[in-house]
């Protein structure tokens, strides 16, 4: 992770055409805003080192609350990393700058199953940067090695009441339970939806909390049996608690891609 993003910060510096002030010395000032847990704090210090460049580095938790911040032009940033659906979303409602792919020379280095896809089909304005799942992460010293975990249906089975966690994530807990009941993730049937809807009120009683980031933490800490994760989140989990275990379920999922963008602000 810390070489691939050195490499690639490094080539999206190039492709910037403007940089904010800095107001240190004369470096110049590279913004981005990322995902939590997604980048060492040391391999920034390495990167403004090595490049003269400070690095001015924020977080957010979900797709809709970095839109939000940017929409609302309530932060400048030189680099963004959201997911792929709203990377669509940006690119429709004209909030990102087209690459200058000849700029980015590593970029023949990224898998070709991560380019050309839906949401930005000529990779005129996202480089892939992190892909993953979602999935269940379980505590296997809290569930019944009698239950069967490779299915969605283990999020409402009653004998984990309040020790289920869920994402705080709309799309996501929307689609997995979609899934859960035979439908595309994508559907715009009304009635699957409204039936995904109906599922999630149903479950509620069982569910613990809806976390974000904190996830992991309260995992690693035995507070839940379960979790709906990403599965970065669940890989990080797992190296700090050897009893956690990672499942995607039969009935499937969803695959993500958070990529590099530069927005228009």
């Amino acid at each position: 992770m810390k070489k691939t993003f050195k490499v690639m910060l490094s080539a999206c510096i190039v492709a910037l055409v403007l940089f904010s002030s800095s107001c240190g010395g004369n470096r110049e000032t590279l913004n981005v805003f990322n995902w939590g847990d997604y980048i060492d704090p040391q391999v920034l210090k390495d990167f403004e080192k090595e490049y003269n460049i400070r690095v001015v580095y924020e977080e957010f938790d979900t797709n809709e609350d970095m839109y939000v911040k940017i929409a609302n032009n309530s932060g400048k940033y030189d680099v963004a990393m959201p997911s792929d659906y709203m990377i669509r979303r940006m690119i429709n409602e004209g909030m990102l700058i087209p690459l200058d792919m000849a700029k980015i020379t590593n970029y023949g280095g990224i898998e070709e199953r991560h380019k050309n896809l839906p949401f930005d089909q000529d990779n005129a304005y996202s480089v892939p940067y992190m892909w993953g799942t979602v999935g269940i992460l379980y505590n296997t010293s809290m569930v019944d090695t009698d239950d069967e975990m490779e299915s969605w249906d283990i999020l409402w089975n009653p004998k984990y009441e309040k020790k289920i966690f869920m994402l705080n994530s709309i799309r996501d807990s929307i689609g997995i339970t979609l899934k859960r009941l035979g439908y595309s993730l994508n559907t715009k049937n009304e009635q699957e939806i409204l039936e995904a809807r109906d599922a999630l009120i149903e479950q509620k009683p069982l569910v613990l909390s809806y976390v974000g980031d904190e996830m992991k933490d309260k995992m690693v800490a035995g507070e839940a049996a379960m979790s709906v994760v990403w599965s970065g989140d669940a890989a990080v989990a797992m190296s700090e608690n050897e009893d956690l275990a990672y499942v995607i379920p039969k009935e499937g999922t969803n695959i993500w891609i958070d990529s590099m963008v530069i927005p228009t602000t």
